[in-house]
């Protein structure tokens, strides 16, 4: 598999779990700095619920995708 930033938008189809971790973690740091800029502290059991839920939804996504290309 190629780095090159360029070339990722193929990561979804060539290795779905890789992209739904990434996407997970990508969440997670974004929902954490929302939330120290928003409130100061950080929510853990929030953090989690939504990153739990956006990751469940771009799962989702993948998987329909796939199937529809099929």
């Amino acid at each position: 598999m190629d780095l090159d930033p360029a070339s990722l938008s193929d990561v979804p189809a060539e290795k779905p779990a890789v992209a739904v971790a990434i996407s997970a973690v990508v969440a997670t740091v974004v929902y954490l700095a929302i939330q120290l800029v928003m409130d100061g502290s950080i929510n853990p059991v929030e953090t989690a619920a939504f990153v739990i839920v956006f990751t469940g939804v771009y799962a989702a996504f993948l998987y329909l995708r796939r199937e529809i290309q099929e």
